[in-house]
Parts: structure tokens; C-alpha cells; sequence
């Protein structure tokens, strides 16, 4: 087996190909909401949630606190599905961060539910589909949470999805990942070609500075139907921003570019066909 998921949610493997471009994606696409939040709200306050993938394992989420660069602030707030989220204290940390700016940006994963285990965008009815595996389908959490921030505050209040895109941009990948990528297929191939059967490659950390990574091989079994969750003690004691710990983790994953072949200023997509 090859890992292939965002989510960066299978156990064993230090981060899974896929998640660094795509939380080079959501970084970079944070600043750029927040940079235009700016411009908007010099005489007026307002208040900007967005809303990232995340079912149950909140990393995606977490790597927006990487737009606090020299040049931003990053995102005020991040919340996290691994952390149960209280509405009052929600709103509280809200009011107060507003005294202080007239810009608030707040990141949430689409998952984040209540103590009684509600999915907060089940409030506004927005989980209704399941599908076939069981799982509701998961949107309006940032919807949801402008409204009722509007309604409470009184301010103009704007939610944003990236939905799909934070998988499909694959003109912010990172080359990082996709040097990644080859690596583990590349032993995936090796492994099925020496007669290996129920196992997976995965990715581990040999090095953090300068990064480095190697291929290793698990057997499946320890990895199928396990969840890998951000740590407790990589989120902050009030659950409402990530640690340095995450983002030591996350920063070396994003790194590098990858410049896609481009006809009539386009990024080529590689197409297969069955003959």
C-alpha cells in the first residue's frame, strides 16, 4: 500500500505525501485572506472565519499558523476538531481580540463539535447527507459561525470555505511533498517487486534541521482503521491556537516549489486513457 491522503491522519508515518503541499496551499491562501481583510476593514471592524478540511484529525487547520510571518499576523484564533469547542468562550475571545483590531481572522476545521459531540455545522443543519461509509458530510461550520458571531456582535462578518481547493492546487504544491512522493512510490514498487504483500510504505523523519526523511514499510494492520490526531500538548492550553511544536512539525513540509508545465499560461494537467 501507497499513503495518500491531505488529512495527514494515518498512524505510523510521520506526515502522510499530499499534506505539505497542501498545507503550503492553506498557508499561503490565509495570508492572502488576511491581507485582504486588511483593506477591507480600515474603518469598519470585521470578523472573517475560515473554514478547512478535517473530520476528526486537525492538521490542515493548524498549518494556517504558518501565515504569521515577518509580513502577518497569522490568523487570530485556529480550533481544532480534537479539542471540544465551547460557543460562550467562542464568543468571549472573539469580543476581546475585536477590542483590540478592527480585522479578526479565525480558522476552524469543519469538524469541530460541541462537548455532547454535535458537529457545530449540524446546528444550522448543514450535515444532513451521509455517505456511503457512514460519514455525515460535513460544510457550513464557518457560515454558521459568522452568523452567530454577527448576530451576537454586530458587526459584518463573512465565512469562507476552501473546500476542494486545498487538494487541487496543484500550482502551490511543495517540493518537499512531491519529491516525497516519488520517494515512496518509488519503494512501494520496489517492496510489491520483492514480493512484499499487506504492507505500506510510510514516511519517516530522519532529520529535522537540515529535514531529512527515508522510506520505511509497515504492515498495514498496524495502520487500517487508526486515527493519528494532532497531540494534546501541540495546541495551546485554551485549545484555541496551535503550539510551536506543531509548527516546527508542519514548516519543513511546505518547503520548496514546484513549477508546473504551463500552456498559454496554464498549468498541463497529465491525462490517462485506457485503450
Amino acid at each position: 500500500g501507497v499513503p495518500k491522503t491531505i488529512d495527514n491522519d494515518l498512524a505510523l508515518t510521520d506526515h502522510t505525501p499530499g499534506f505539505g503541499s497542501a498545507a503550503k496551499y492553506i498557508a499561503a491562501s490565509t495570508k492572502e485572506v488576511i491581507r485582504d481583510m486588511l483593506g477591507l476593514a480600515y474603518n469598519k471592524k470585521m470578523i472573517t472565519i475560515i473554514e478547512i478540511m478535517g473530520r476528526n484529525a486537525g492538521w490542515l487547520t493548524g498549518a494556517t499558523a504558518l501565515a504569521k510571518t515577518e509580513d502577518c499576523d497569522g490568523p487570530d484564533l485556529i480550533y481544532l476538531p480534537e479539542i471540544p469547542f465551547d460557543m460562550e468562550k467562542f464568543l468571549a475571545k472573539t469580543k476581546e481580540i475585536l477590542e483590540q483590531k478592527s480585522s479578526v481572522v479565525i480558522a476552524v476545521s469543519e469538524g469541530i463539535k460541541l462537548a455532547d459531540g454535535r458537529y457545530v455545522c449540524e446546528l444550522s443543519g448543514g450535515a444532513d447527507y451521509v455517505d456511503a461509509f457512514g460519514h455525515k458530510q460535513l460544510q457550513g461550520t464557518a457560515s454558521y459561525l459568522a452568523n452567530y458571531l454577527g448576530a451576537e456582535i454586530g458587526c459584518k462578518t463573512r465565512g469562507i470555505e476552501f473546500s476542494t481547493m486545498q487538494r487541487s492546487a496543484s500550482h502551490m504544491a511543495s517540493r518537499v511533498d512531491v519529491d516525497e512522493a516519488f520517494m515512496v512510490g518509488g519503494a512501494a514498487v520496489k517492496a510489491a517487486d520483492e514480493g512484499d504483500s499487506g504492507k505500506m510504505v510510510v514516511i519517516d523523519r530522519v532529520a529535522d534541521d537540515p529535514y531529512m526523511s527515508a522510506a520505511g514499510i509497515y504492515d498495514v494492520h498496524r495502520i487500517a482503521n487508526n486515527e493519528k490526531m494532532v497531540p494534546r500538548e501541540w495546541v495551546n492550553e485554551e485549545g484555541n491556537y496551535v503550539t510551536d511544536k506543531f509548527i516546527s512539525y508542519v514548516e519543513p513540509l511546505i518547503q520548496g516549489d514546484y513549477q508546473p508545465f504551463m500552456v498559454k499560461g496554464l498549468p498541463q494537467h497529465l491525462v490517462l486513457r485506457k485503450e
